[in-house]
């Protein structure tokens, strides 16, 4: 008797341990895939306005060269 309840409670504690991935964990992996997409898209926001920005400063910088006499 004390045998098969050891076999049981080992049975039981493998299966409990098995590499499964739990919903949870998984839920957690597309959390945080999104967020990574999100960063992803305001960094490259980000750049495009950092391009346009520079760009408006070049040609404020050449009209500014442009209006003055020689």
């Amino acid at each position: 008797m004390q045998k098969w309840l050891l076999l049981i409670i080992i049975a039981l504690s493998l299966s409990a341990c098995s590499n499964e991935e739990k919903e949870s964990d998984k839920l957690l992996s597309d959390y945080k895939q999104q967020q990574l997409d999100k960063a992803k898209q305001v960094e490259q926001q980000m750049q495009k306005r950092v391009d346009n920005l520079d760009q408006e400063l070049k040609e404020a910088t050449e009209n500014k060269e442009d209006d003055q006499p020689f």
